[in-house]
This record gives structure tokens, C-alpha cells and sequence, in this order.
């Protein structure tokens, strides 16, 4: 896509691309909306919220008419969670693990804009484990200032997420990955003089990630997801507010491909919630 004059959150939003993919992404998630204005304490205001009511999108008209319902808040991100619910109608859905069906593994590289390199590199590093591991749905996302590498939460299986609870699948495989790739983490600090690179286990019950073709909640800059065979040709440039450059084949998965890793992860470090007593995987 191409533009040569700079573009208002609205008219992002209003593209159709942009629409659909954040609809896509956000179908049974609980949304949430992070606003430009700020409350009386000097916050920004994150929309979790409409009525009474967890915020979902259900299509891509939803994504327009929840901005111009919230139009005065000057909505710029949107956001959805790591888990897949059941259903979402009112409060106590979002509060109830029983309701949690699915849970998206997510690794959380955080890093200062100058050293996109070494997010990168990271993201590689991440992707090249977990495709070892037998995992080919893997999603690489570009946030902002880092990057966020996914598993679909369908490449773990019903059957196996019926057994173990998805979010304790989800946290041991990020989990097992980070202290695996420790090593290889410190390296790139250290080489690169990155020293602010971290990759964290940001999986918790609510725990928000951004909708591909989000705008950043402060940069202008554009959520895109980066074909996992084509990273080293990725810039920042491909993020770029007005022009970016999008994989649109990142939804695809192989449903049970990442059950034998799920399983080596939670016998080796546990689920979320290690004073639960978790469900065997075998």
C-alpha cells in the first residue's frame, strides 16, 4: 500500500485490510483498547470494557464502530488476549480459567528501536527452536520497539488442552524456550550491545498482545507480521504508518504439532500455576 499524505488513526482503521486482520485476530479473545487521552491521573485509558461487558470483536464492521463509539477517548491500539474463550457475555467469563478453551504461547521481545537487529535476531533464534521441536505455526510479529513470536493456539490439540489446562501449556513452553535459549539470549546482548533486550514470560490469565495492523501505542508505527522464511529481509521500514508491508498466511496451523513439546516443557518447569495440581498430559 502506498500514501503520500500522513494518515489519521481513523483513516487507518477504516482500511479494509487493516479491519479484517484485527478481526481475525481478535474472534473469541477478550479485546482491549488502549486510548490516547488520559485519566485524571495522568494515565493512559485501556478500554477492557463496553456496558458492563468483556469487549470482543466478532467482525470486522465491529472494529470501526467500536472506535467511533469511543471516538472522544482517541482510541490508537488494539489489543487481544492470549487465551481463547468460551464465550465472552459478561464479567465472570473472563475471570473463570473453566472458560479459557485455548491459549496462544507468546514470547514477548522487548528492545529499543535502534537494535531491531538484535530483536530480530532473537525472534530467529526463537523460531528456529521451536521448528526443531517439530512446530511450524509460529508467528512472528513486529510490535513497535520489538516483537512478539507466537504459537497458534491451535497447534496444541483439543485433545491435549482438554487434558492439561491451555494456559499452563502455553507458559511452560515459553518457560522451557527462554531457559533453553538463555545462552544464546546473553550472546546477543553481549555481541550486538543490546543490553536492553529481554525476552519475557508474559503469560498470565489476561494478558494482552496486539491485533496484527494496530498502530503502536505511541510510535507511528504499524503491528505487521513478518513471514517467518523471509525475516532476514525485514527492516522497520515494512512497519512503517501509511506503508507497511504485511504476511497475511499467519493463521495457518497444524492442529497437535506442538503437543510433544507442550508435554517435555510441563514435565520439565511446570504449568502456570504450579501450586494447582495440573492435569497429566499423558
Amino acid at each position: 500500500m502506498k500514501s503520500h499524505e500522513p494518515l489519521s488513526e481513523e483513516e487507518h482503521y477504516s482500511r479494509p485490510e487493516v479491519k479484517e486482520e484485527i478481526a481475525r485476530f481478535s474472534r473469541d479473545r477478550w479485546v482491549g483498547v488502549h486510548c490516547s487521552l488520559r485519566d485524571k491521573d495522568g494515565r493512559p485509558i485501556l478500554l477492557r470494557y463496553d456496558h458492563g461487558r468483556p469487549i470482543t470483536l466478532k467482525s470486522e464492521d465491529d472494529v470501526m464502530q467500536l472506535f467511533k463509539r469511543f471516538y472522544r477517548l482517541r482510541p490508537r491500539t488494539f489489543y487481544g488476549t492470549a487465551n481463547i474463550y468460551s464465550k465472552l457475555s459478561k464479567r465472570s467469563d473472563v475471570s473463570s480459567l473453566k472458560n479459557v478453551v485455548g491459549c496462544m504461547p507468546t514470547w514477548d521481545i522487548d528492545n529499543e528501536l535502534a537494535s531491531w537487529k538484535a530483536t530480530i535476531e532473537a525472534a530467529r533464534e526463537i523460531h528456529n527452536f521451536l521448528e526443531n521441536k517439530g512446530i511450524g505455526s509460529v508467528i512472528i510479529k513486529w510490535s513497535g520497539k520489538g516483537a512478539h513470536v507466537h504459537v497458534h493456539q491451535y497447534a496444541i490439540s483439543k485433545e491435549f488442552r482438554e487434558r492439561v489446562h491451555p494456559l499452563d501449556a502455553a507458559y511452560a513452553m515459553v518457560e522451557f524456550t527462554n531457559m533453553k535459549l538463555k545462552d544464546k539470549f546473553d550472546d546477543i546482548r553481549s555481541r550486538t550491545g543490546s543490553m536492553k533486550l529481554s525476552i519475557d514470560n508474559e503469560m498470565d490469565r489476561q494478558r494482552l498482545f496486539t491485533a496484527p495492523l494496530s498502530l503502536h501505542k505511541e510510535l507511528d508505527m504499524v503491528a505487521v507480521v513478518i513471514d517467518p522464511n523471509k525475516i532476514d529481509s525485514f527492516d522497520p521500514s515494512f512497519a512503517s504508518f501509511g506503508n507497511f508491508r504485511h504476511f497475511k498466511g499467519w493463521d495457518i496451523f497444524q492442529p497437535g504439532e506442538a503437543d510433544n513439546f507442550a508435554k517435555e516443557a510441563l514435565d520439565s518447569v511446570g504449568g502456570y500455576l504450579p501450586e494447582r495440581n495440573l492435569k497429566k498430559a499423558m
